[in-house]
């Protein structure tokens, strides 16, 4: 009898969220995180760190200027290691990279639960190399990258204040002003999931 009735609160309790009509100015400012797969452009990548691709955390913040314009700062970092012998020695070889992508993100968050939104902007990125051996500069160091980024994606808000979301971006970047063609490119492909929170 206590599972029928528990069973009955559940779903009750779900149509209600359901059914609630959520509040537009409830998405002025949205903070979210979460995480996913990136795969790196440059051909020679895989040839000094052993494959193209891994997980990569991050975290973004959406201010919304006027329906449907939002403007989006997002943060993310990609590492990479790989153990090396080099000249009879064996070395660790360490890519460190820093995304900050900055732009504007085309998406009305209003009463619907399921929201798409594409964007496009500016992709800045640091890179700092360790090892003999290296991909972005002959001697390893730290090197810029500038670019810019694609995305698109959806979201469902399954509560008033967070929401679910999706997205798959396409980032391009040369390193120091050379150019970013696809075999050069730092920048790659992106595919993610995480959580937004509806701050105010």
């Amino acid at each position: 009898m206590k599972t029928h009735w528990t069973l009955l609160l559940v779903l009750n309790t779900a149509a209600i969220v359901s059914a609630q009509d959520y509040d537009n100015n409830v998405s002025r400012f949205i903070v979210g995180g979460g995480g996913g797969i990136f795969r790196i452009s440059h051909d020679d990548f895989s040839s000094v760190y052993d494959g193209r691709a891994g997980f990569i955390p991050g975290g973004h913040a959406l201010v919304k200027i006027k329906a449907p314009y939002n403007v989006i700062v997002k943060y993310r970092q990609f590492d990479k290691e790989n153990l090396r012998v080099f000249n009879d020695d064996q070395l660790l070889l360490k890519w460190e990279q820093r995304f900050v992508n900055i732009g504007l993100r085309y998406a009305t968050y209003g009463e619907r639960r399921f929201t798409q939104f594409f964007g496009f902007g500016v992709a800045l990125m640091n890179i700092k190399e360790t090892g003999p051996l290296a991909v972005a500069s002959p001697n390893g160091g730290a090197r810029d990258a500038t670019g810019f980024y694609l995305e698109l994606g959806t979201d469902y808000r399954f509560v008033q204040r967070a929401a679910l979301f999706f997205e798959i971006e396409i980032s391009s970047a040369g390193v120091e002003g050379k150019s970013a063609f696809e075999g050069t490119s730092v920048g790659g492909y992106y595919i993610g999931v995480g959580m937004n929170v509806f701050l105010f």
